[in-house]
This record gives C-alpha cells, structure tokens and sequence, in this order.
C-alpha cells in the first residue's frame, strides 16, 4: 500500500494503523468539519480520536478535524502546581504571520513541478525550500536573530528548550546571513504526496537567523542524538536511519 494514501477509504481494515487519524487528516471532503461563521467553539469535537500530537503539560494537543488543525491544551488536567500552562499569544501571532510570508515564496510547495524519488531526494528538495525561505530578508531592519514576532519573554515562558535559548540568544546573536527560518523542519511536519514534499505545517517556531544557527538547532534539539539511544541496543544500519534528518542542513549551504 502506498504509505502515503490520504483517503481512509483506500486503507485496508487489516492496516495495522488503520484506526490512527494520521490517514486522512489532509484529505478534503465535502463533509469536512468548518469553523462555524458565529465562531462556535471548535473544542468539543476534539478528543483523543482525532488528536494527532499529545503534548506534555502545559503545552498544547494538536488535533485532525477533517482538513482544519486544532490547537488546544483542554484535555490536559488544571494545573496542580507543578505544571503551568504557557502563555501562546506569541506562538500564534508568529506563525500566523510566518505562514503569510512562506505561502508568497514557497508556491511550488503547493503545485509542485518536480517529482522526487527516494529518502536523500526528499532531503535535497526539503533543502531546496529552506534555501527559498532562507532568501527571503527581514524587512524591518532588524540586525538580531529573533522570531518572526519577537517574544520579549521568550527566555522564560517555557515554549522553548533552555538549550535552543543559548544557541539562539546568546551574548552576541546576530548572523551576517540573516534569513527567514521555518526552525522546526522535522519530518512529522512535512506532508508529502508520492515522495514529493507539497505542504509544510507548524511555523510556530519560525524565526529570522542564519543557516547555521538553525542547523544547529536542528541538530541539538530537533533531530535524535546518538546518545540519547546508547541503551537501545541499535545496530549502526538502524541508528544511520533513524538519524537520516540530522544533517539536513550541512549541504546546500547558500551563498551570502
């Protein structure tokens, strides 16, 4: 079966993920779920069956209502004084302005021209994006790395690692490359259709900085390290594979 069949009815009962809401989640029908125009809550008809991504406390469950993607922390039990439930109008305004900016570069993500067959040529075109995105400059003059709306308390409200914090905003945080950065270029964020890459979601972390920042990024907290997986008993052939997207972006460096 082709792995990346969006109808759920072209997946076979005996499909071991047959009953995941993976399959379907990007396939339009015409009776897909619709934000209601009185702006009736969209939270009651997101449970566990259609929640896509569970989230740590705190953080918010991604949920599949047929073509629209739901955000929500409601599921999650109230704080208990251990958790605190972070404060997202800064994650929402920058992706919503960071998805703005890529749908006027990445036009050919949508309609793509180009068929690409195989894991390392998926890789080349999820290359090729990112040096299209990585060409678009900041327009507001501004000469620091920093998210598309800047959070001024970005440090300490808990949407980012401590670690990314120090590789982003260190003492000095400035690239002489400076470009717009989806930050987040995971493959669980990629939609492809027969090995070719057409949708890219979850621009919450996107971000102005260099090519080398967001590699770093990449690698250090996107991506599995080798030590993480010390214990699991691996051969090299199954680490290789499970670390294929750590070296996204060591290749196709662009010229600045």
């Amino acid at each position: 079966m082709n792995p990346y069949v969006a109808n759920p009815d072209n997946i076979p009962a005996t499909d071991r993920y047959a009953d995941v809401p993976f399959y379907g989640r990007y396939f339009p029908r015409k009776d897909d779920f619709r934000v209601d125009p009185q702006h009736a809550s969209v939270v009651a008809p997101c449970n566990g069956s259609v929640r896509i991504y569970p989230a740590d406390e705190g953080g918010r469950d991604v949920f599949a209502l047929g073509s629209v993607i739901v955000k929500s922390s409601h599921l999650h039990s109230p704080g208990n004084g251990q958790h605190t439930e972070i404060d997202y109008p800064y994650a929402d305004a920058n992706e919503l302005r960071a998805v703005d900016i890529a749908k006027g570069v990445l036009k050919d993500v949508r309609v793509p021209e180009m068929f690409f067959a195989g894991k390392e040529a998926f890789k080349q075109q999820a290359r090729e994006i990112l040096r299209q995105l990585h060409a678009v400059k900041p327009t507001d003059g501004r000469l620091v790395r920093s998210h598309i709306v800047p959070d001024p308390n970005i440090l300490s409200n808990g949407r980012i690692h401590p670690l990314e914090g120090d590789i982003l905003f260190p003492n000095t945080n400035n690239d002489p490359d400076m470009g717009f950065m989806h930050n987040d270029f995971t493959e669980s964020n990629c939609i492809v259709d027969n090995d070719r890459i057409v949708g890219l979601i979850d621009w919450e972390m996107a971000s102005f900085f260099g090519w080398k920042t967001a590699g770093e990024v990449h690698r250090r907290i996107r991506t599995p390290q080798r030590e993480h997986l010390v214990n699991a008993n691996l051969s090299e052939e199954r680490l290789q594979e499970i670390m294929f997207w750590n070296d996204l972006y060591d290749d196709g460096i662009p010229e600045f």
